[in-house]
């Protein structure tokens, strides 16, 4: 399990148990998460149309797919920790807003580099998001039930990917791939009034400025979990995107057809919600640093499989369901940790901070892919390649945990 939060970083009693506002606030996390879900792997879903439209190789798309992240580490590392400076809502507006007018610009783009720009501030929305409404689901909680917190609003962003793909493969041949991303900002922009009214004002945290409190995540108690963060962080969302952003090209080449690989894509991410549900579930009894590395090295081992070894459609689609409930479920496990592994005043930063060095990984994962299958790597090596840096990942969320004696507020 993470460690406890001490005392002195929590609000006070109403955290002893469950209320109306705070379900509703982890509620609504879970809605803006889905949301980030959409908005995210939308792309992977409409890249083949998109590919054949535009005629651009799979090196280009794997720069359109990176383009996101690139933002997500803009909006977690540049604008995220202002959250823990004028307050968690503010700043999860301010994100839902990037969110909104990225998509709905995308949507009309013309050109490869007007649509990399917009993925561009989607991604700083998201990015942003996902450190505030960590940190917001880690405060909102009872404090026995951090974990399970995190966990279900993370589980949000797979939800919402297995329906973006049954719609996606039902609808993009019908109305194209800018009906779909226009769609997907329409979503967006309903969440805006409802963040609006549940959203608690908050209190900014008293203390430091924003560049006092990330050098706070490098002081020598902190120093141990934020590097092995960072380094679990960055090896998982390398493998974690490359096979989110590819997964429907991959099946195709595994020998599906071009709806079955949708298909695969939607099964993957349903697969994704079980396993985070599953996770955070578990999360209270079994111990993270157990349960996250045993989970990953079991994901490595489905993508072996997937890419080596030939197999009718069916059984396809289920090896990657079960890639999406070990590998995702598994990853997922990391942000309880990140949340739990900072006393609440830099939580935002550090969890922010995670963030934007995770995406490196993230710009690596998909991009490395993309030249790999552009040289004719053959499936085997293409997924072998990966297991590495899941291993790396594995390590990293185990040593977080040992790390993790929050210090108190003396310190």
């Amino acid at each position: 399990m993470a460690a406890p939060i001490t005392a002195s970083d929590d609000a006070g009693p109403e955290h002893a148990n469950w209320t109306r506002k705070t379900l509703a606030i982890v509620a609504l996390c879970f809605a803006i998460n889905m949301a980030d879900g959409v908005d995210v792997t939308i792309l992977s879903f409409i890249a083949p149309r998109l590919q054949a439209e535009w005629n651009i190789g799979p090196d280009v798309m794997g720069n359109l797919f990176s383009a996101g992240l690139i933002g997500m580490a803009i909006g977690g590392m540049l604008i995220a920790p202002m959250a823990d400076r004028v307050g968690r809502r503010a700043v999860i507006l301010a994100a839902l807003a990037l969110m909104s007018v990225g998509m709905v610009a995308s949507s009309f783009a013309g050109s490869v580099t007007v649509l990399f720009a917009m993925r561009v501030v989607v991604g700083a929305g998201i990015g942003t998001v996902l450190a505030a409404m960590a940190a917001l689901a880690a405060e909102s909680a009872p404090a026995r039930h951090r974990n399970l917190a995190v966990g279900v609003v993370q589980a949000g962003y797979p939800f919402a990917a297995v329906f973006t793909g049954l719609i996606v493969a039902k609808q993009l041949p019908v109305h194209g791939w800018q009906a779909m991303l226009l769609g997907a900002a329409l979503l967006t922009i309903v969440l805006f009034p409802a963040a609006w009214a549940v959203l608690p004002a908050g209190k900014p945290a008293p203390g430091n400025s924003e560049g006092g409190k990330v050098g706070m995540l490098f002081a020598p108690a902190l120093r141990a979990r934020t590097i092995a963060l960072w380094g679990a962080v960055f090896f998982g969302l390398m493998v974690l995107y490359f096979i989110v952003s590819w997964i429907p090209k991959l099946s195709i080449a595994a020998g599906l057809s071009e709806t079955n690989g949708i298909y695969a894509g939607a099964l993957y991410n349903l697969g994704a919600f079980v396993g985070t549900m599953g996770m955070s579930v578990l999360a209270l009894r079994v111990p993270l640093g157990r349960l996250v590395p045993t989970m990953l090295l079991l994901a490595g081992a489905a993508m072996l499989v997937f890419g080596s070894v030939t197999m009718p459609v069916w059984l396809t689609l289920l090896v990657a369901f079960l890639i999406g409930v070990l590998l995702q479920g598994g990853y997922n496990g990391v942000w309880p940790i990140a949340a739990g592994a900072y006393p609440a005043e830099i939580r935002a930063t550090g969890v922010g901070w995670a963030i934007g060095v995770g995406r490196g990984g993230a710009v690596v994962g998909p991009m490395l892919g993309g030249y790999l299958m552009a040289a004719n790597a053959a499936l085997p090596l293409l997924f072998a390649a990966y297991c590495l840096p899941l291993v790396i990942c594995a390590f990293s969320a185990v040593m977080v945990e040992r790390n993790k004696v929050l210090p108190s507020s003396n310190n």
